[in-house]
């Protein structure tokens, strides 16, 4: 504390490591980090729904890769959490937030207008069915049917499907594949319909 030149007192608090006057604290940080990394849900959700809408079909890459860009700030937050440093590092966990809500939401942008700018005309690709799976998850099943693959370099391509398609699906029989080739050459399918 100090006596002003107009008699008053002044107060002057030490400047805290984000220019401020004061040093936040940790639940302050939590909280202004957690609501940093609300800004990935919309990549995510349009992740999921450009997925759902025109499933490319080598999708294992790309959902690895959002993964990684999703989970990459929340490991980095961890890491400041067990080392000490969140108030020292909290403006570069901002950063990371940011950056990887932007890329994932790019993605997903990307990916929607791969299928819905796509004219290239519809390939119908025959194959062999080779497995069926069902997978109970959250009580919910999911129905993907394996077929061999007619692309060079791989043996198989897994579709999901509808509980419909998979009962009608036998294994040894023919599966019609409708392929677009992607307005950015990311090959994508609309239908699978066994025969």
């Amino acid at each position: 504390m100090q006596i002003g030149t107009s008699g008053g007192i002044e107060v002057r608090l030490p400047k805290g490591p984000d220019g401020g006057g004061n040093t936040p604290s940790r639940e302050d940080l939590n909280k202004s980090l957690n609501n940093y990394s609300l800004l990935l849900a919309p990549g995510v959700l349009g992740g999921i729904f450009a997925l759902i809408v025109y499933p490319p079909l080598d999708q294992g890459l790309l959902v690895t890769c959002g993964l990684c860009v999703l989970f990459l700030p929340i490991v980095l937050q961890l890491r400041s959490v067990f080392r000490k440093r969140l108030n020292q590092e909290a403006e570069q966990l901002r950063t990371a937030y940011v950056y990887s809500s932007i890329a994932l939401a790019t993605v997903a942008f990307l990916l929607l207008l791969n299928g819905r700018l796509d004219r290239s005309p519809v390939e119908m690709v025959r194959a062999t069915l080779v497995q069926k799976t069902a997978t109970l998850s959250k009580g919910r099943t999911r129905y993907v049917l394996t077929v061999s693959s007619w692309r060079p370099g791989r043996k198989t391509e897994d579709f999901r499907v509808s509980s419909y398609e998979y009962r009608r699906a036998v294994v040894g029989k023919g599966v019609a594949v409708e392929v677009h080739k992607g307005y950015f050459s990311l090959p994508w399918s609309s239908k699978v319909s066994p025969q």
